[in-house]
């Protein structure tokens, strides 16, 4: 074997020295800048913590402190209200977990992310995707979680049982205020938005007044009526009636469909009022 030139051995000295150093400066910087998030986070400067994670990620080729990130970039979204991306991030925060219990921590906090952007279809899957040994803080969780996902998928049965099972059994007083909340909660799912328009074809400003709009269905009726009534004297007063029928027709139309249309509307948005205070309500009794 060829014993290499000294001029060859410095060169190859100096190349492995110029590679290895800085990789041990980098190591060292990238400790520096995982320690600079945990400093962030602790500040709750989460935008900031949440970029420096990522810049951690990015660069940590051997993945010495990337597992301990996914969790940390998901808690500053959700902190954030970025609860998308957060319950993304906690799918990879999930298999990093070692124990059940941790496994579960993640899980609820997906389950959380979707019930807050509406995604009741995946957090009906996460729900059912918790394990059966769940502490006892944890079984108490899972019943909220499936509460407030059977209320807002209108599974009322459900989610009555599951609340009043929230209350401690002396309280008889909350049990009741939960039956009480309910019944009222049936009554607003009787508002009908299609009978709310039907009311209005047939009287301008019935539909608004159904709804509980009283400003609005006074009114669609005085503008609607008012229309009518206008029409009606300047065609008596005047020869040409048939231009006063082109002229008011449009004007009556755009005015008595868009009310009957509008009754519909707010019928609906009544209704989710409604049921929005009934729903904040029901987290109020079962947070005392």
């Amino acid at each position: 074997m060829p014993v290499p030139k000294p001029h060859q051995f410095i060169v190859r000295l100096l190349a492995t020295v110029c590679l290895t150093i800085p990789n041990l400066l980098w190591a060292q910087n990238l400790k520096e800048t995982f320690d600079f998030a945990n400093h962030l986070y602790e500040k709750r400067d989460f935008d900031g913590a949440a970029n420096t994670y990522r810049r951690v990620i990015f660069f940590d080729k051997k993945e010495e402190f990337r597992k301990q990130c996914y969790k940390n970039i998901a808690d500053c979204l959700y902190a954030t209200q970025n609860f998308e991306e957060a319950a993304d991030y906690y799918e990879l925060a999930f298999y990093q977990q070692k124990t059940d219990s941790l496994k579960a921590e993640i899980l609820f906090r997906k389950l959380s992310c979707f019930l807050l952007t509406n995604n009741f279809e995946y957090a009906e899957i996460e729900l059912f995707s918790l394990p059966e040994n769940l502490s006892e803080s944890q079984k108490r969780r899972k019943t909220f979680y499936a509460a407030v996902l059977h209320f807002s998928t209108d599974r009322y049965k459900e989610a009555k049982k599951e609340f009043i099972s929230l209350i401690d059994s002396t309280d008889l007083e909350a049990k009741q205020k939960i039956h009480e909340l309910f019944a009222k909660n049936e009554k607003i799912s009787r508002l009908n938005p299609k009978t709310a328009q039907t009311l209005s074809m047939i009287l301008p400003g019935l539909g608004q007044f159904y709804a509980g709009d009283v400003k609005n269905g006074f009114n669609s009726f005085l503008l609607t009526g008012g229309i009518i009534t206008w029409g009606v004297l300047t065609a008596i007063n005047s020869a040409a009636r048939f231009d006063v029928f082109i002229t008011m027709v449009p004007w009556f139309q755009r005015y008595y469909m868009g009310g009957y249309n509008k009754a519909a509307i707010i019928a609906e948005n009544q209704k989710k009022k409604r049921r929005a205070k009934v729903y904040n309500q029901l987290l109020d009794v079962v947070s005392k």
